[in-house]
């Protein structure tokens, strides 16, 4: 069932100038059918679910409850951050950063993983720009118990097939337990990688590890807090 703009004002209690800035901003799922948007009711009832209670705390410290309310800091948090993985090429690249994160999500097959990445990047390369890509199979196989997304830094660029030609030295893997959920989180991760302060702190070189990690959370929570401010429902 598609909805109209008053519609999906009635729904999140707010005014039909709210739901026109949220889809000029990008921040709600929709489509055109001629002049008018239109909304399928299921992709709102899940993005009300996604955009439930987000704040900084329960961002970073709250890793339990319901996977629909979890923001994108805390599926990173889950799936880890490494750096200085060395690689030559894509293949080798996506196959290094892979065995980093099996020692961290066990329920991950390397193999299948890599065969069905590598196949998809024939097929169109996943780098998203500003020296970002998000290697991900056309299909999963199998699933994990939980999400993730892990942040791979390699030593150096590497050339990537990117539409801007620029090579890249990072990689973002999401990992779901079902393929809703990669597409919400994969969505939602876009969406945060088109502001200037998310990539400045994911390509920022920090001296302390855990200085870089702590930058990187921080800023992908606050920025998630204020483009996907709470709705009251």
């Amino acid at each position: 069932m598609n909805l109209s703009v008053k519609d999906v004002a009635g729904l999140l209690k707010v005014s039909d100038k709210t739901i026109y800035r949220m889809i000029q901003n990008e921040t709600i799922p929709c489509f055109r059918v001629g002049r008018q948007w239109r909304f399928d009711r299921r992709e709102i009832m899940s993005w009300m679910e996604d955009t439930r209670a987000f704040s900084y705390k329960t961002a970073i410290e709250n890793s339990a409850g319901d996977e629909e309310s979890i923001s994108i800091a805390e599926f990173l948090l889950r799936g880890g951050i490494y750096q200085a993985i060395h690689a030559s090429t894509k293949g080798e690249a996506v196959r290094s950063s892979l065995e980093r994160i099996k020692t961290r999500i066990i329920d991950i097959d390397i193999k299948k993983l890599f065969t069905s990445i590598t196949d998809r990047e024939a097929l169109c390369p996943t780098s998203v720009g500003n020296g970002i890509a998000l290697p991900h199979p056309g299909s999963f196989g199998k699933f994990t118990a939980s999400s993730y997304i892990a942040l791979c830094r390699l030593e150096r660029p590497i050339p990537f097939g990117a539409v801007d030609n620029e090579d890249v030295d990072t990689l973002f893997f999401i990992f779901p337990k079902n393929e809703r959920r990669f597409l919400r989180i994969q969505a939602k991760l876009l969406r945060l990688l088109r502001e200037e302060e998310v990539i400045s702190a994911v390509r920022r070189l920090q001296f302390s590890e855990e200085l870089y990690r702590s930058e990187i959370l921080r800023v992908l929570a606050e920025k998630e807090t204020q483009i996907f401010r709470q709705i009251d429902v």
